[in-house]
């Protein structure tokens, strides 16, 4: 036997052969090196004495698992991208775009101001190189309406953007509350999943949240006194609240002359802010004569900053990045997270928030402020979004000029591809006068001045009765040989938050009495004398009570003095225990 196999190969001399007596058919021929051995693999499928030869190279079990193994990875990632591919939602349904082939000059106020034309954005997510410090080229864009972002893409897909042809593709969408499994978790896990989604909603904490504690324990150390001292009741005459409410209010005032120096804008906090900064955070809720340098440990993990504007009192400090992407990356990470015993309450400041803007060029030592103060003023916040203008080319001219009713727009999915506005304008006016109609398309690559039709669309009613009668009847409906899937189009973004805040009105104090709300039912009329007397000479303080219930006063009080300037004297933090 294996004098025919030397005769099979040769002019080629295996070194050895092994023939395997409980195996028919097979044998293992080795050679002395590996070039001999690729001669060998030439005779496969030759013959010999009228059989056909298999040679192939022999591999090892081990070899041969963990290239199965690798095989396996690769395709457990292919399938999982298949899958996300399949169950992605279109920029109709997400209102949220990825973009890319941007030029690395390119910031998020080019990209902000090109896109805004179409409609409300709710969010521009441009990633920062951390060693270069320049955009990585590509980036997210979420619109507050998804109409909006379909209008944006069949106009903005492909056109030119500072010199690179821009790239638009469908948005992957955040995850939301609904989308978390919150079965197997425990109240408190559920509870900060909660919290953390509604971070960034500006109306969740004052402007200038100060925690009890890091207040009593700022005066104890300032005045050289002990806790138990300072809130033992009606010690010197006066109650552990009245002590601490005006405790406070010395070191609010303390903090606005410190800010003032440092170039902070003061008058930002006084009402509600219209714009938001993207680089500004305002930190609240710190421990006590908390450290600048632990401050810039904890935020400059994420990226550079610019400056961090703290008081000796460490109570609250204001950190700015120098990029907004940096800043957001930092914000949701750190947000309602635990520093040493305390959860930190993270807020976007107003974007005037400092008289001059950081310099890229400076480093973060030279922006670190250290001086004796403590808070910024109190204000009520506010979210207030602006009411769109809907695009006036996808609206038609109504004789009634009247505004639609809000939930009123549908979004229509599986269009005939060639199905026009008008067709579908005449089908679905028969449930009544419509707003506006508007089919999703994109640029023809055969014929760019061409557009093509996407095979969805938009239709607005005037009125919220027509619009459902409309979702019930027309639903699977048939037009030009499609089966209609019609839906209500009404995401929001889940941080907008509905507040019924009322807007605080700013005006022109006139004469000596004042109105103070907000006081507590256990405080008493004597509490709230010793408070405000140290402002002035009282003529008179009146807390009006309950014709019925348990309670003493219904919650406010009329404070009047002699003069008018001791009625001016402004009081940034006056609580009660």
């Amino acid at each position: 036997m294996k004098k025919h196999i030397k005769q099979f190969f040769c002019p080629l001399k295996p070194k050895s052969i092994r023939i395997p007596p409980k195996i028919k058919g097979i044998a293992y021929v080795g050679f002395k090196t590996e070039q001999a051995m690729k001669k060998a693999l030439m005779k496969n499928k030759s013959f010999l004495e009228g059989k056909q030869i298999f040679v192939s190279k022999y591999e090892r079990k081990e070899e041969i698992e963990s290239d199965k193994d690798s095989y396996n990875k690769t395709n457990i990632k292919w399938k999982k991208q298949e899958e996300a591919l399949k169950n992605e939602e279109s920029i109709a349904e997400s209102g949220r775009m990825f973009i890319r082939n941007l030029t690395y000059t390119t910031t998020e106020d080019d990209v902000r101001k090109l896109f805004e034309k179409y409609g409300p954005l709710s969010e521009v997510d441009l990633p920062i190189d951390r060693m270069t410090r320049k955009p990585k080229g590509f980036g997210t864009i979420t619109f507050l309406m998804p109409e909006h972002a379909v209008k944006a893409y069949s106009e903005l897909d492909g056109s030119i953007l500072d010199g690179r042809m821009l790239h638009i593709l469908p948005g992957k969408t955040k995850t939301s509350l609904e989308d978390i499994d919150t079965e197997n978790l425990t109240y408190k896990q559920k509870k900060e999943l909660q919290t953390k989604a509604t971070a960034s909603s500006s109306h969740n904490w004052n402007t200038l949240f100060l925690g009890q504690n890091a207040v009593a324990n700022a005066i104890v150390s300032r005045y050289n006194t002990t806790k138990e001292k300072l809130l033992e009741d009606e010690s010197n005459g006066m109650s552990a609240a009245v002590k601490l409410a005006l405790g406070e209010t010395q070191l609010v005032q303390d903090t606005q002359i410190f800010l003032e120096e440092n170039g902070v804008c003061v008058d930002a906090f006084n009402e509600a802010p219209k714009k938001r900064s993207s680089t500004i955070i305002l930190v609240k809720n710190l421990p006590a004569e908390t450290k600048p340098n632990e401050l810039q440990e904890m935020f400059a993990k994420h990226g550079e900053l610019a400056r961090i504007i703290l008081p000796p009192a460490g109570i609250t400090a204001l950190v700015e990045f120098l990029e907004p992407f940096e800043a957001r990356k930092a914000f949701r990470t750190l947000a309602y997270t635990k520093y040493k015993h305390l959860p930190l309450y993270l807020e976007w400041a107003p974007d005037n928030s400092f008289t001059t803007p950081a310099s890229k060029n400076n480093t973060i030592e030279n922006n670190v402020t250290t001086k004796k103060s403590t808070d910024l003023k109190e204000v009520e916040d506010e979210v207030t979004i602006k009411e769109f203008n809907e695009n006036k080319n996808n609206m038609h001219k109504e004789e009634d000029n009247e505004p639609p009713e809000s939930d009123t727009t549908l979004f229509v999915k599986n269009i005939n591809f060639s199905t026009t506005e008008e067709q579908l304008k005449d089908y679905f006016g028969k449930c009544g006068p419509l707003h506006y109609v508007t089919i999703a398309t994109k640029m023809d690559p055969e014929n760019p001045a061409k557009k093509l039709s996407m095979g969805y669309g938009f239709i607005r009613y005037k009125r919220k009765f027509d619009a459902d009668r409309a979702l019930k009847t027309l639903q699977m409906s048939v037009l030009d040989g499609k089966s209609l899937e019609l839906k209500r189009s009404e995401r929001t973004l889940i941080s907008d938050v509905k507040t019924a805040r009322k807007k605080s009105k700013i005006i022109e104090q006139t004469g000596t009495k004042i109105l103070v709300r907000n006081i507590p039912f256990q405080a008493t009329a004597q509490e709230v004398t010793e408070l405000f007397k140290s402002y002035g000479e009282l003529k008179a303080v009146r807390l009006p009570k309950k014709l019925v219930g348990t309670e003493k006063h219904r919650g406010f009080a009329f404070i009047e003095y002699y003069t008018k300037s001791d009625a001016k004297v402004k009081i940034f933090s006056a609580y009660l225990i």
